[in-house]
């Protein structure tokens, strides 16, 4: 059996099984009472939140790929990255991303795929730091300790790398030491490293490094006040500066492999971390399903549009994925 399939079979029985215990011992006529009491007049603006912060991904993804690299450029394979993450399993909206990039503006798929990945490093270390400016004082369940423990060895991991990766001698020998491996995954891993290490170089200025890592603090600020927003047309008692702590844990938890789009793993982690908070189940439920649809919704009609204006086809990011997964 193929990786993305077992991957895919594995994330499946996940969100299953996640969805069945989100939505035990629920009393859904609390979920409608929940939602007849809304205050609709914040109703549209999680949306309007999601997408200034992917705006705001979009230019720092542009500052990243640098050249003659738009806005539009990064807008159009962001939207069409995370519109594939949302239909196709095995997360491979990240590859749709570059291999779009590629396709709009000429470059290569290797160094459209690098400037993703460097991105979601900054994106990481946008997060992280909202971790240590909104930690709550809130006693918290071993398990989250536990977990944030992890993501200070993952942020002091990441500044690492991207250190280490901007010197030219050790990427070239990492690099060299790959290339050597007679195997076709090797080789192309080595390329990337020597892109990655360019890529880190070029943008590697203090001050340009500070712009990006601000950049991603402000984008992932956005999506908590998504959240917030959430919360306040639910009228759910929760203090403000909770939820950019909560929305980190969120979406550091999504990286859990599940269905497309992230369906039961979504309304499992925001339930269980909005009762850390003293959230009642079936309102983190009602909030999970609002939330939820306040991204995924406009990513899919927006994605799908994106797709017919590029002239893609979903069977050519699948086949793309098996050729670079062999």
């Amino acid at each position: 059996m193929k990786k993305h399939k077992l991957f895919t079979i594995v994330g499946l029985i996940i969100s299953v099984v996640l969805l069945y215990f989100s939505m035990k011992d629920l009393r859904f006529r609390e979920i409608i009472s929940t939602i007849k009491n809304a205050d609709l007049r914040f109703v549209f603006m999680p949306t309007v939140s999601v997408f200034a912060a992917v705006a705001l991904c979009s230019v720092k993804w542009a500052r990243v790929a640098g050249g003659n690299i738009t806005f539009r450029d990064t807008f159009a394979a962001l939207i069409i990255g995370l519109f594939i993450n949302n239909v196709l399993p095995a997360r491979i909206g990240e590859l749709a991303r570059g291999y779009v990039l590629s396709r709009r503006t000429g470059i290569s798929l290797t160094y459209g795929i690098t400037t993703v990945i460097i991105d979601r490093i900054f994106d990481l270390i946008g997060l992280l730091l909202i971790t240590f400016i909104f930690f709550p004082k809130h006693n918290l369940p071993p398990r989250i300790s536990q977990a944030l423990s992890v993501l200070v060895l993952v942020l002091i991991f990441c500044v690492t790398v991207l250190v280490l990766m901007s010197r030219k001698r050790f990427a070239g020998a990492i690099a060299g030491r790959l290339a050597r491996v007679e195997r076709p995954a090797f080789a192309r891993f080595a390329k990337r490293l020597v892109e990655i290490q360019e890529n880190l170089e070029r943008i590697g200025s203090p001050l340009n490094l500070l712009y990006l890592v601000f950049i991603a603090f402000i984008e992932w600020f956005f999506m908590a006040l998504a959240l917030y927003f959430v919360v306040l047309t639910l009228r759910i008692n929760i203090n403000f500066l909770y939820i950019p702590f909560i929305c980190v844990l969120l979406n550091m938890g999504i990286t859990i492999p599940s269905s497309p789009g992230y369906i039961g793993l979504y309304q499992f982690l925001l339930v269980y971390l909005l009762s850390i908070f003293d959230v009642p189940k079936y309102e983190g439920f009602a909030a999970s399903i609002l939330f939820h649809a306040s991204w995924y919704i406009p990513y899919n009609i927006l994605g799908f549009i994106f797709l017919i204006k590029e002239h893609l086809k979903i069977k050519e990011i699948q086949k793309l994925e098996e050729e670079q997964n062999p």
